[in-house]
């Protein structure tokens, strides 16, 4: 019998960083940084239903307008329609010391073969246009 070493399938593990300040309302001051999301499935395939979960820290006050929100961006930062989706996270009461995400949403029925996914949380100016919280997974290949 032959020595033999399982193989390990590796998963992506899409990272969430810091959103670059064009992403941002002029606005914005200390924004939070989303990093700590994890999606399920991992990678995400077009036209396919996933879980996004975390934890968001609130820095910033609530006015009990905020809104989560998840959005597709191809590789020019263009917005891709037919995915994501947003969500009021004081629903009935506003959190106070950090935002428990778990939000399931479609991805667009065609991604292109290079795009990028944004989480953020944006007070009363409506949903993507962040100004509270933000983070970006950039180059995710479909």
């Amino acid at each position: 019998m032959a020595n033999s070493i399982p193989y390990q399938l590796n998963k992506r593990k899409t990272t969430f960083t810091e959103c670059p300040s064009d992403f941002l309302l002029p606005e914005s001051i200390n924004v939070t940084v989303i990093t700590n999301a994890i999606l399920t499935p991992d990678p995400v395939n077009s036209n396919e239903t996933f879980t996004v979960t975390g934890s968001v820290p609130i820095f910033f006050n609530m006015t009990g307008d905020e809104l989560f929100s998840l959005s597709f961006h191809d590789s020019n930062r263009n917005f891709i329609e037919g995915g994501g989706g947003f969500t009021n996270i004081c629903n009935p009461d506003c959190p106070t010391n950090q935002y428990q995400v778990n939000y399931t949403t479609n991805a667009p029925p065609n991604l292109p073969s290079n795009y990028s996914i944004q989480l953020d949380i944006s007070g009363d100016k409506g949903p993507f246009k962040v100004d509270k919280a933000c983070g970006v997974a950039f180059s995710l290949p479909s």
